[in-house]
C-alpha cells in the first residue's frame, strides 16, 4: 500500500506542483466536445499524449477522424502556476484563424494546470482551444473549466480532454525518478 501511495502521490506533485519531472508523461484518455448550450455532441476514446511540466509542454493526438475530418495538435502550452492568463488567438500571419487583438483569459488555480493548444481540422489551423484541468491524487487530469472556443469554425463550443498517465511498471518508473530509494527506506522503516 506504501508503494502504490508513494507513487500516485509522487506523479501528482510532478504533474501538478511545479515540481520538474525527469522526461514526459505519456497520457491517454478522451476528448469531449460540446456544443454552445453544453450537450455533449462527440467523444473520443482513443486519446494519446504527454505532458512536460519541466518543459511546460504537452500534446494530444487521435487517429479517429472528427466529424469526417482527421485532425492534429500542436504548440502545447503548460500554465503551471496559479494564476490568470491571457493569450492571443490571432494566427492570421501564418495563415490560420483569429483576428488582430482576438484574446482569450483563463484561470488557473491551486492544485489545477492549465493548457493552451493549436488543432488543425481539415484544411482549417489555427483553431485555439485552452483546457483548465484539476490535477487528481493519482495524477490523472480532469478537465476542470474549459473556456468556449472563440476562434475556427467551432465558436463557442467546448473541446476537453481528460487525461490519465499510461502506467508503466512501478521499479521503472522509481528508477527513472529517483525514488526507488524512497520506496527502499519507507520498507526497512516497515520492517522495523
Amino acid at each position: 500500500m506504501l508503494k502504490k501511495t508513494a507513487i500516485a502521490s509522487a506523479m501528482a506533485l510532478t504533474l501538478g506542483m511545479g515540481v520538474a519531472q525527469a522526461a514526459p508523461v505519456a497520457m491517454t484518455g478522451t476528448f469531449d466536445m460540446y456544443d454552445p448550450s453544453g450537450a455533449l455532441i462527440n467523444v473520443d476514446a482513443t486519446i494519446t499524449g504527454f505532458v512536460d511540466t519541466a518543459a511546460g509542454t504537452w500534446g494530444v493526438a487521435s487517429t479517429t477522424p472528427f466529424y469526417g475530418l482527421n485532425w492534429t495538435a500542436s504548440g502545447g502550452t503548460l500554465y503551471t502556476a496559479p494564476g490568470t492568463y491571457t493569450i492571443s488567438l490571432d494566427d492570421s500571419a501564418s495563415g490560420g484563424v483569429g483576428t488582430a487583438g482576438q484574446t482569450m483569459t483563463f484561470t488557473v488555480g491551486a492544485g489545477q494546470i492549465g493548457g493552451a493548444i493549436k488543432f488543425a481540422w481539415g484544411a482549417t489551423t489555427g483553431i485555439d482551444v485552452v483546457n483548465v484541468w484539476d490535477v487528481n491524487p493519482d495524477g490523472s487530469l480532469s478537465y476542470a473549466t474549459v473556456p468556449g472556443m472563440k476562434d475556427g469554425p467551432f465558436p463557442g463550443f467546448q473541446a476537453s480532454f481528460n487525461l490519465s498517465p499510461v502506467p508503466v511498471p512501478a521499479a521503472v518508473w522509481l528508477f527513472g525518478s529517483g525514488l526507488l530509494g524512497l520506496v527502499g527506506v519507507a520498507r526497512r522503516k516497515k520492517a522495523a
